[in-house]
């Protein structure tokens, strides 16, 4: 059984800011080898001229496909999962990385991407944020692996994950660690990045309108929820509900007192969690007092 019949639609590589076209061929020629799902640039430095060709050899097929995009966001938003390259350990429990063959078994039937950072730099804060994990290749002295080797190294995992081989022995952390719950093949498809995205975008703009948080505080703050959603691993249908909600309160702060349709909130801190009208909520739609 292949890699693609296993594993289902095959991780996209995504690129951002590469530098070298020499990178951009070799790291084409890695998908070819391995079945990757194709080559995403995202705000490239270099052109794909014959410097990447010459590199690709057999992968020049792939060049000829690729997509550029302007932002990280354009290149994940129809993706169920990304997973960040980082050089060195991270330890903040929102970027914390592992070692890849502890995550690309996460990766086996969905649609994922595996994102490689600019040669000199790797990926800032901000593109760490739009990847649900971050892996760190280990190495014996110099942490810096050139970009295009790290894409080799990945896709030689992925393809003997999804392939059964002997690196689909370890398998996805469980749901109870930090690193996300294991994929069941029983719960409805994943949120995509771009639902995920415009839910937290609804989210930044309802925390400044009523004070929770300010421009100085809400990056720090989004991050954490970032991460309590990378845990909780929502589907379409809980995005859905979640951004009803969000429209329901932004709605409700925009009215005076008398015109809501609930009663004044008095001790609502302790009070329990009972049956009521979700309905509109949960259909993303503001319900009005009337």
């Amino acid at each position: 059984m292949d890699a693609m019949s296993r594993g289902g639609e095959p991780p996209r590589v995504v690129l951002v800011s590469p530098k070298h076209a020499t990178n951009v061929g070799a790291a084409a020629r890695a998908v070819a080898n391995f079945g990757l799902g194709g080559l995403w640039l995202v705000a490239p430095r270099c052109a794909v001229d014959k410097e990447a060709y010459a590199l690709a050899v057999h992968g020049a097929p792939v060049l000829d496909a690729a997509v550029v995009v302007d932002s990280l966001d354009e290149a994940l938003a129809d993706r169920e999962l990304a997973v960040a390259t980082s050089a060195r350990r991270r330890r903040h429990h929102g970027h914390a990385s592992a070692d890849p063959e502890d995550v690309l078994a996460e990766l086996v039937g969905r649609r994922s991407a595996l994102v490689f950072g600019p040669e000199e730099s790797g990926l800032d804060n901000d593109a760490l944020d739009r990847c649900q994990r971050v892996v760190t290749v280990p190495t014996a002295g110099h942490s810096s692996i050139n970009l295009a080797q790290t894409v080799v190294v990945l896709g030689y995992l992925w393809h003997r994950t999804a392939s059964g081989g002997p690196a689909a022995a370890p398998v996805a952390p469980p749901a109870a660690t930090s690193a996300g719950p294991v994929p069941s093949p029983d719960r409805p498809p994943r949120a995509e990045r771009a639902q995920v995205e415009a839910m937290l975008g609804q989210l930044r703009a309802l925390m400044r309108r009523v004070g929770y948080s300010d421009a100085a505080r809400e990056i720090a703050v989004l991050r954490k929820y970032r991460a309590l959603l990378t845990r909780i691993d929502p589907d379409a249908d809980e995005v859905t509900l979640l951004r009803g909600l969000w429209y329901q309160l932004a709605w409700a702060v925009e009215q005076v007192p008398e015109r809501l349709p609930g009663p004044r909130l008095r001790g609502w801190e302790d009070e329990p969690a009972g049956d009521g009208d979700v309905t509109a909520a949960a259909a993303g739609e503001p319900r009005d007092g009337g």
